[in-house]
């Protein structure tokens, strides 16, 4: 028997608990599929704030802010849709996940910040813009495959 500040639990009813929690984390995983959309509008931020740093320096700030509300307004609509938001730099499998995907993203910045237009988009910064949707896309698509696998085997912090 484990005593905790004088609240006995036994080994049945720290079982129970147990169980409790594993079947919350199931019945989360059931709630937590995004939609296919969900995962290209993360991909179409990512794309936007990569925009900001291959269109010309005008054009920054009001990309940046645009990139921040859709940040927003996805959080809200994910708190609608589940219930919950799950922050992408959570513990647990998908930490390397989103480490990975910040050093790509910052790689990208600087190929988009090295063809930056004076006036118009270049090609470079094109195809710095197109491999950020792509990736952040998969990127999300991922993650979530490696999140709900977490919770479904009881694993996570």
């Amino acid at each position: 028997m484990e005593t905790h500040e004088g609240w006995i639990m036994d080994r049945n009813e720290a079982q129970a608990a147990l169980g409790a929690v594993n079947d919350a984390r199931a019945r989360l995983a059931q709630t937590m599929h995004c939609p296919p959309w969900r995962h290209a509008a993360f991909g179409a931020v990512v794309a936007v704030l990569i925009a900001a740093n291959a269109l010309p320096r005008s054009m920054f700030a009001p990309l940046f802010v645009i990139s921040m509300a859709t940040t927003i307004w996805l959080v809200r609509s994910d708190r609608r849709r589940t219930g919950t938001f799950v922050n992408g730099w959570r513990r647990g499998r998908t930490l390397p996940l989103s480490g990975g995907l910040f050093v790509v993203l910052l790689a990208l910045i600087f190929m988009a910040r090295r063809g930056q237009a004076t006036a118009f988009l270049t090609p470079q910064g094109a195809v710095a813009i197109a491999l950020a949707f792509a990736i952040g896309t998969a990127a999300s698509v991922l993650w979530q495959r490696v999140y709900l696998a977490e919770l479904r085997s009881g694993a996570g912090a």
